[in-house]
């Protein structure tokens, strides 16, 4: 997602991996003013490829939850 403005600002969320008997890895990373270096991975508890998901992410001024 990148936001409408001047600035790069962009929230990547991204699944990694698909190995069978490997655990699916979510990647995330915030890119604000085009400045990124906040990227985290975690291991997945769960196939999110088994069933159809809904994610919510609330961004605005304050807050990216």
């Amino acid at each position: 997602m990148t936001s409408h403005t001047t600035a790069h600002d962009e929230l990547d969320f991204e699944l990694l991996g698909n190995d069978e008997g490997t655990s699916i890895i979510v990647q995330t990373n915030v890119f604000v003013n085009g400045v990124g270096g906040r990227e985290q991975k975690m291991s997945l508890w769960f196939d999110p490829t088994e069933a159809l998901h809904n994610y919510t992410i609330l961004w605005n001024y304050k807050h990216i939850v």
